[in-house]
Order: structure tokens, then sequence, then C-alpha cells
């Protein structure tokens, strides 16, 4: 019997590694050694997820940040996620050159506004200034 539950628990596992994606290739963040933003996102989720989404989605369609937006799937990237303590989608992480995390914004304001641009902005004249000798 304890064969069998340990059969199927090991089947379970491999179909959602392959499944999950939990074996596909990793994106890395490639912003050709500039500054940036990376953008977590979800390609599914549920539908109140999906709507948050769908909110931060339009308000980057409509802003011009100056800086190259990489878009990251969070399902997909969990291990950069947690490495800069993003736990959901959508967020917004800005890096450095050097692809260091500069700032972050994991919790959303609103979910008809989930990202904070006007703090984006802000943390991205900071980083110029850094920039600046």
């Amino acid at each position: 019997m304890w064969l069998l539950v340990v059969v199927v628990f090991s089947l379970t596992l491999v179909a959602k590694a392959i499944y999950g994606g939990w074996m596909d290739a990793r994106e890395a963040p490639d912003l050709s050694g500039r500054a940036g933003l990376v953008f977590f996102t979800l390609s599914n989720g549920c539908e109140c997820q999906m709507v948050v989404v769908r909110a931060a989605e339009a308000q980057l369609a409509k802003w011009q940040p100056g800086l190259p937006v990489l878009r990251m799937d969070f399902d997909r990237n969990r291990h950069l996620a947690a490495t800069w303590d993003i736990a959901r989608a959508p967020a917004l992480v800005l890096v450095d050159a050097e692809g260091q995390m500069v700032w972050a914004q994991g919790e959303g304001v609103r979910d008809e506004l989930p990202l904070d641009l006007d703090q984006v902005e802000l943390q991205i004249q900071r980083l110029a200034e850094w920039a600046i000798p």
C-alpha cells in the first residue's frame, strides 16, 4: 500500500515539474550592462490575480520610464523573485548596471493601480544621482 502511495506521489511530482515549468530554462535578466526595470508578471493565474496583472500592464503601457523594462514571468522565475524578496506578481524591481537590485515594489498600491509609478520615478532619479561621480 505504501509503495503505491509513494509511486503516485512521485508521478504527481514529476508531472508538476514538467507541466509547471520547473525544468524549463530560466530567464536571466539581461539589460546589457545598463540600469533597468524588471517587471514580474503572470502568464496565468486565478481571475482575481489576472485583473491586477492586467491593470499593471495597462499602467506600464502608458508610462515611459526612460529605462528598459524587462518582463519576467513570476512562476517561471521564482528563484530570481525570491533572491529579490518578491513574493507575488505584479512587482517592479529597479536594478543598477551591474544587475543588483536597488529598489523593489512588491506590494500593490491598489488593485486598479497596482504599481506606484511616482515612487519608481523617484527611485530612478536617485539611481541617476548615485551614478554621477
